[in-house]
């Protein structure tokens, strides 16, 4: 009888290990691992053609021209190869046997994590790029090359989020916009073709008095984040029951390092449990919610058109172009500017976000341009890349008003780079912004932003879904539109 209270406690407590382990699927341990060698097979094992510098081959003691006859419990010509091994076999301490000189030996090899790997790679990228010149420099004249602390960071996280969060980190020090990496599951479920299942909410980090928070920046129209109650300005406390900073559903979600936003992993119609908090000091709430839609920037575009009643019968007509990335969005406005909205006296144009393609900038500016209604532009911090550019280009047209903060500044053309571990890199192209100069009238966005006509402070925190910058760009409109302020 005595045993039963222990019998009773581990009862009690697997429904919750189960439960977290369920979780720790989304931030693995490390899985699988490198040696640092190139081979090529021989007759009797695996001739080291290579020992790569810094690699874990180099700190045991291989040497170019040892055959690898054993890894483990691998063995040479026995239906495995080494590499199929590799990527399955832990990053622990692991006898590796090679032949040399006509002799055998076993060596005790600290093996590195497999995602040494992607810090190779993203150096050898990186480095390559022009742009990163100066910063390379200032980091090997420090003592540490981006190689290094890459490599590093991958072996002080035992974690793939939390590696892929430091390396983020490091390479956010060259402070150069879309310098990212994109982790395998934000790289799968937000950007590229086919469908993305996700919750469509992004959160900000905000550091006070050395404490992290996290709160909703944005959402997408029509996801299940906002049908479910949550508003921008919510602060997440909790995913499943785990504080959201520790949670290992938590990844960035692929801004700069300086500038970080972070989504939750969700699988395909999954549900999760979100806690949150919409005021200060108030008590925490929870909602759950269903990854049961694929979202896309146009489908977001096409909810989020409404019109805003004004005085005497008069409307504003409001849509939230999410992204520039595809043709349909140009063509969403159009349309929507010929029916839903077309008998609002104004407009109002939300441009806050991520950014898209020059070509997509292009066929908006045009449809604006032409517009003969009075139309406020709504910019903050966060809008980027494309959408500055659009702002910055249509601003001084008498029929168009900045309304908001400055944008992030952040124009340079970005390029993708698939890694080993499935994650991408996202870097600027190394030309920069001399291909886009033109559309941005020769002037460098790049670091400076796009400055508001009308400045209106956003303070993130609490909001509770109220818009200060939307509810100044109609008061602003409202007054274009009785003659005080149209700029003739």
């Amino acid at each position: 009888m005595r045993h039963l209270p222990t019998i009773f406690a581990l009862v009690l407590l697997s429904p919750f290990a189960a439960a977290e382990e369920d979780e720790i699927r989304f931030n693995p341990p490390h899985q699988g691992s490198y040696l640092g060698i190139r081979i090529n097979e021989v007759r009797n094992g695996l001739r080291v053609d290579e020992v790569l510098a810094g690699g874990a081959a180099e700190r045991t003691g291989i040497e170019k021209d040892d055959i690898i006859v054993r890894v483990g419990d691998w063995r040479f010509n026995q239906g495995v190869t080494l590499i199929e091994h590799l990527k399955k076999l832990k990053p622990d301490p692991t006898i590796v046997q090679v032949l040399r000189e006509g002799s055998e030996l076993d060596l005790r090899a600290e093996l590195d994590p497999l995602m040494v790997r992607d810090a190779k790679e993203i150096n050898s990228i990186i480095s390559r790029n022009r742009l990163f010149k100066e910063g390379l420099s200032e980091m090997a004249a420090d003592g540490q090359t981006l190689e290094d602390r890459l490599t590093k960071a991958v072996r002080e996280n035992t974690n793939r989020e939390g590696t892929y969060e430091e390396m983020n980190r490091i390479i956010g020090k060259f402070r150069i916009s879309h310098t990212a990496i994109l982790t395998p599951w934000v790289s799968e479920n937000l950007f590229g073709e086919g469908d993305h299942f996700h919750l469509g909410a992004f959160f900000q980090k905000l550091e006070s008095n050395n404490q992290q928070r996290y709160f909703i920046r944005s959402m997408m129209h029509g996801s299940p984040a906002r049908d479910s109650g949550l508003l921008i300005g919510d602060e997440i406390i909790s995913v499943n029951g785990t504080k959201f900073s520790e949670s290992p559903r938590k990844t960035i979600a692929g801004y700069e390092a300086h500038r970080e936003i972070y989504t939750t992993q969700v699988n395909r119609n999954e549900t999760i449990t979100v806690g949150f908090r919409r005021t200060k000091n108030g008590p925490a709430q929870t909602v759950k919610m269903t990854a049961d839609r694929s979202l896309s920037g146009p489908d977001s575009v096409r909810k989020s058109i409404r019109i805003i009643p004004i005085e005497k019968g008069n409307s504003i007509g409001y849509i939230h172009l999410w992204n520039f990335m595809t043709r349909e969005t140009a063509s969403i406005l159009r349309n929507a500017l010929n029916k839903e909205l077309r008998k609002s006296k104004a407009l109002t144009i939300d441009l806050r976000g991520r950014g898209g393609k020059v070509m997509v900038i292009n066929m908006i500016a045009k449809t604006l341009k032409n517009e003969k209604r009075p139309v406020a532009l709504l910019i903050d911090r966060e809008a980027r890349s494309a959408k500055e550019m659009l702002a910055h280009r249509l601003q001084g047209m008498s029929h168009v008003t900045l309304v908001g903060e400055k944008s992030a500044g952040a124009v340079l053309p970005a390029v993708f780079f698939d890694l080993p571990g499935g994650a991408k890199l996202m870097i600027p192209n190394q030309r920069g912004d001399s291909e886009i100069l033109p559309f941005m009238k020769n002037q460098k966005l790049e670091g400076r932003g796009a400055i508001p006509d009308v400045k209106v402070l956003f303070d993130l925190p609490f909001r509770a879904g109220t818009d200060p910058i939307l509810n100044e760009a109609v008061e602003v409109l409202k007054r274009q539109l009785s003659g005080d302020l149209l700029r003739i």
